[in-house]
């Protein structure tokens, strides 16, 4: 599957948390969670991933919650 080939290389960038299979406008897509979302983050990726639309995400950090 595509998120599985390119999850390595989109978390190998900065500010980057996440990857997931998601739906834009009733079709499949590639999410991206970063921590940060900015205009220098989305120079990075391309806008189409193994012909699946790229979705940025600004998430925040993520962290496992506590007991």
């Amino acid at each position: 599957m595509v998120l599985k080939e390119y999850t390595s290389v989109l978390m190998a960038l900065p500010d980057f948390v996440g990857t997931a299979q998601g739906e834009y406008n009733g079709e499949p897509c590639l999410k991206v969670f970063a921590a940060k979302k900015s205009p220098e983050l989305l120079e990075q990726i391309p806008q189409l991933l193994g012909g699946y639309r790229v979705i940025v995400e600004g998430t925040g950090e993520f962290r496992a919650l506590g007991k």
